[in-house]
């Protein structure tokens, strides 16, 4: 694990933290990569909206 995490990490981390609370660590890294990474900050945003959306559905919502 380097300094600075890739977008890969970042992705991963992304991901783990809709199942589970990630680190002080592991939160202030992606953090410091979401600064920089726009790329990043979307594909954190679409997760989130996917989870949303999911949420949703299985309470038989109409998505919006």
């Amino acid at each position: 694990m380097g300094l600075k995490p890739t977008c890969r990490e970042v992705h991963r981390l992304a991901s783990e933290a809709m199942d589970r609370e990630l680190s002080v660590v592991e939160r202030g890294r992606v953090h410091v990569h979401l600064l920089v990474c726009q790329a990043c900050r979307n594909f954190t945003a679409q997760l989130q909206l996917l989870r949303r959306a999911t949420r949703r559905l299985g309470d038989g919502e109409e998505p919006r």
